[in-house]
């Protein structure tokens, strides 16, 4: 339902973006020696970010994806586990009401062997052992909180994303758009860095080529600030694309966790196999988002 929001587009802007940083501290070093040059010409340059501090923040970048990859691999596999113990109970409970009197519709749960299920042989109990059924359902809940807690701490993913691009890309983007001088108001950082003959920024389409006119050099600096801006703009919306996906996949797994937790010794064992039903529709969600989200991160 929610696929769209993880399109691969998405992922490739990410792929961008990240590409972009780890070519990052070369072309500081580039702005810094130009900088050098013009402050050696008599000017006063322009203050910028400290540039160190960028190479610093942007190394914290290196490897990224391959992390997110790894942790979306963790997350699934932790979901893969309880969607596995819900959908065999929910089997076993559908297999027991089809050779029971009336499929279950004549005698409450609380009359029925727990043992019957698997889940009852399980191991590492979140709570106490079981000692009915009503108890195995409030067992499965618990495992889906916990599967709830790995992807809260999964969350924080696009809001260090987020700061990221706050705290780097922000500030070396707006970096190139400040006067080069503060005594002289004409010329960008970046068009003044092209004009004087600069290798210009990596991975952008257009080359800087001293066999362009300075109007070209300077056309070609500000498609490239336009260029860097989109990049920045396509990552934004990859990121917050990914915070509404996680969002919707954590509403999925409250609202199974909440059935679960539900189930009382009462019921019908006809009314938990329709409880269940509604389960199961829930987790086949959570199940198609999380494989999804392995294909993303795999792009």
């Amino acid at each position: 339902m929610y696929e769209f929001l993880l399109a691969q587009t998405h992922f490739v802007a990410l792929k961008k973006y990240f590409n972009f940083l780890r070519v990052l501290p070369a072309t500081l070093d580039q702005l810094k020696s130009h900088s050098d040059n013009v402050q050696r010409q008599g000017h006063v340059p322009t203050t910028t970010p400290d540039a160190e501090r960028l190479k610093v923040l942007a190394s914290f970048s290196t490897g990224y994806l391959e992390r997110l990859e790894a942790d979306i691999s963790a997350l699934g596999k932790v979901f893969d586990e309880h969607l596995h113990a819900i959908a065999l109970f929910t089997s076993e409970c559908r297999v027991i009401a089809k050779l029971s009197h009336k499929h279950g519709r004549s005698f409450s749960i609380s009359t029925m062997n727990y043992k019957l299920f698997s889940l009852s042989r399980s191991q590492g109990w979140i709570w106490f052992p079981p000692k009915n059924v009503a108890g195995l359902a409030f067992e499965l809940s618990l495992r889906l909180g916990r599967a709830q807690s790995a992807l809260v701490d999964f969350k924080a993913v696009p809001k260090e994303l987020h700061n990221d691009i706050e705290n780097v890309f922000e500030r070396f983007f707006r970096s190139l758009t400040l006067n080069v001088c503060e005594c002289h108001a004409r010329y960008s950082r970046l068009e003044t860095w092209y004009m004087d003959g600069g290798s210009g920024l990596p991975g952008l389409n257009g080359i800087v080529s001293l066999d362009q006119s300075a109007h070209a050099r300077q056309a070609l600096a500000n498609e490239h600030l336009r260029e860097l801006f989109t990049i920045k703009t396509d990552a934004c919306s990859a990121i917050h694309n990914l915070s509404d996906f996680l969002f919707a996949l954590e509403h999925f797994l409250s609202t199974a966790e909440r059935e679960l937790r539900n189930v009382r010794p009462t019921i019908k064992l006809s009314q938990l196999n329709c409880a269940l039903a509604q389960i199961e529709h829930v987790m086949s969600e959570v199940k198609s988002m999380t494989d999804r989200m392995r294909q993303w991160s795999r792009a």
